[in-house]
Order: structure tokens, then sequence, then C-alpha cells
């Protein structure tokens, strides 16, 4: 089974820099087909999180100035994140009890990767289809 390090080491992760404008950071989900980008500091530091949620629900319906407001304003700051040795499980249940449809995932305090809720239900749906095949060889070899 693959673990959360395999996944991640196929993506790509993007991030912004603390104090970049709204517009930008909207412009670099778009280019990238991304839901969700981490906000990070100058010295690398996991500050929060900018999502189409908190576009809708802080930026939109506030009616914010997207090319002034800055993102540090209306980032998600109260971030849910996994270990990297956690399992595929282990998340899926984090972004079940949280409502949450990205994990950031960190190793050693470092933000490693982002995934998503689609990424995890492929592979659960993979250790199921190898499940039921061990399961269908096991009793059909008899």
């Amino acid at each position: 089974m693959k673990s959360l390090k395999d996944i991640l080491s196929t993506q790509s992760l993007y991030t912004v820099k603390s104090g970049s404008n709204i517009h930008d950071v909207v412009l670099l989900m778009d280019k990238h087909n991304i839901g969700v980008v981490p906000i990070m500091s100058g010295e690398g530091k996991l500050l929060g999180v900018f999502s189409e949620r908190d576009l809708v629900r802080r930026v939109i319906s506030k009616d914010l100035n997207l090319a002034t407001a800055q993102i540090d304003e209306v980032m998600t700051k109260d971030l849910v994140l996994a270990d990297v040795s956690e399992t595929h499980e282990q998340c899926l249940q984090k972004m079940k009890d949280r409502g949450i449809r990205h994990m950031l995932v960190i190793e050693g305090g470092k933000l490693l990767g982002i995934l998503s809720m689609r990424d995890l239900l492929e592979l659960d749906l993979t250790v199921q289809r190898e499940t039921i095949e061990v399961l269908h060889n096991y009793i059909y070899s008899k």
C-alpha cells in the first residue's frame, strides 16, 4: 500500500507568501487548478491556508477588493495537519471530523504537501480492490 509520502511525491506543492494580495493568489490557484494554497512566512513557516471556500465566505460575501486586500486577512489559521507517518484512514477520519477537503501533511514540522479527499479516496478504493482480489483468490483457490 502507498504511504502518504508516496502519494505526495507525484504532486507539486504551490505556496504563497504572507502579504500577497488575494487577486494574485486566486490567479495562482486558477493557473494550477488547485483548491487550496498554503500561506508561508518569509522564513518558510506555515501560517495558514487559503481555499475556494475562504474566497466565497471571507472575500466575495464581504465584498472585499481582491487587488488590495491581503491574504493574511482572510486565510484559515486553524489548521488540520497530518504527519507523514499517519495512515490514509487516519487522514480521512480527520477530514471527516473537521469537514474539510484538503489535508496538510508535515514531516518533522515542515510542510511536505497537501492531500485532497479525492487522493485519499482513490487510495482507499485501491486498497479495497486489492483486498477483494486476495479474498477472491483465497476462496476460489481451494
